[in-house]
């Protein structure tokens, strides 16, 4: 990891000389006015690679990207009277230096760097973590961080006492089947009746799947085609107004307006509430883009799954960020038998800084008990 300083006259310059240096997986992990009014940043990358040689334009362009993430507002001009990219030497009050100020490279900042670039967190999110977690009074890293996932995301995870139906949606394959089937048996051994109900009669075996999970947990399963019906059941007299009730959908392409039309309808008919579930290991930016769509359809929590088959987990994170989700539960196993488990802010630090060599993943998480 390497550490550099840079002051200059403006925080666009400083970004723009950053930027070109260290290039865009450099993470910020200070700024500040020093009483001369000068900006003064510091930055960390994990690996330098020689920038690749930029022309007017595309410096411009990339300065006038930066300078509107920063500030909200059009770049003023980025070159100078004759058209050229002013650098250091015809500016002399722009510095970049190693040295101005003594950096310390400390384990915790090492730590957190490396692990922000391992598991891709796209750069803003980063900075944003990184500063929050190094501004914490402590050297334990996974305290500091969890601070700061404490501090950056909602959590809330809740079995019992819903007021709506909960319905579980999401892509397909990502287990919510499976899912749904844990929720029933962390209910059975908690003592409480639970209604559980499937809406997805077209993929082969999903009603087989879940009647086995049901039947061996001593739950009926009901079996529904249409919005009406779901409807008319909720409403009838089959229903325990005092029991949870969960419901499976079959997984849809969330760029598919008919499927998002045929989920709304059934979302509308139950008055449920939506709660996706995503699998880890998803490209960030597919991820989030995915998650924003669910979260239209008025998705407020995440369940993640498949923690235990991947071991880069940034795009649990953007797309809790993007889409403004709250973090619910975690599956860390297809087995039924090993439940799911809530997740925190400790946890997630744990799973962020955990060895991934290590090949148990569950041990970061606490199990939801009854």
């Amino acid at each position: 990891m390497r550490i550099k300083t840079y002051t200059a006259p403006s925080m666009e310059k400083a970004i723009s000389l950053l930027r070109l240096e260290m290039g865009p997986e450099a993470i910020i992990l200070s700024s500040q006015t020093m009483d001369s009014g000068e900006i003064q940043l510091t930055a960390a990358v994990e690996q330098m690679e020689k920038p690749a040689a930029h022309k007017a334009d595309s410096w411009a362009a990339d300065w006038d990207r930066d300078w509107k993430a920063e500030t909200g507002s059009p770049a003023p001009d980025a070159v100078n009277g004759h058209g050229q990219m002013p650098t250091p030497k015809q500016d002399a009050r722009v510095q970049s230096s190693d040295a101005s100020q003594p950096i310390r490279v400390t384990p915790k900042m090492e730590t957190l760097v490396q692990s922000m670039a391992y598991h891709g967190i796209p750069t803003r999110l980063a900075e944003i973590l990184c500063r929050t977690a190094l501004a914490v009074k402590t050297e334990d890293t996974e305290m500091a961080l969890a601070a700061a996932f404490d501090s950056h995301f909602a959590y809330s995870s809740r079995l019992s006492g819903r007021k709506a139906p909960m319905m579980l949606v999401g892509p397909p394959g990502v287990g919510k089947t499976a899912t749904i089937a844990k929720f029933a048996a962390a209910a059975k051994m908690q003592g409480r009746q639970v209604h559980v109900i499937t809406t997805d009669t077209s993929r082969a075996g999903a009603i087989e799947q879940l009647r086995a999970y049901t039947d061996i947990l001593g739950f009926s399963l009901e079996v529904i085609e249409t919005p009406e019906a779901l409807k008319a059941l909720l409403e009838s007299s089959k229903i325990d107004g005092t029991a949870d009730i969960l419901i499976d959908t079959g997984g849809i392409n969330i760029y598919d307006e008919g499927e998002v039309a045929a989920l709304t309808r059934y979302i509308i008919a139950a008055r449920a509430e939506p709660v996706v579930v995503l699998a880890a290991g998803t490209d960030t930016a597919e991820m989030s883009d995915t998650a924003e769509g669910f979260a239209a359809l008025g998705a407020r929590r995440m369940i993640v799954t498949r923690l235990d088959t991947t071991r880069r987990y940034g795009g649990i994170f953007t797309a809790a960020r993007s889409a403004k989700l709250s973090f619910s539960y975690a599956s860390v196993s297809p087995s039924v038998a090993t439940g799911l488990h809530t997740i925190n802010p400790v946890n997630l630090a744990r799973l962020l800084l955990r060895d991934p060599t290590r090949p148990e993943v569950g041990k970061e998480f606490d199990k939801v008990k009854p």
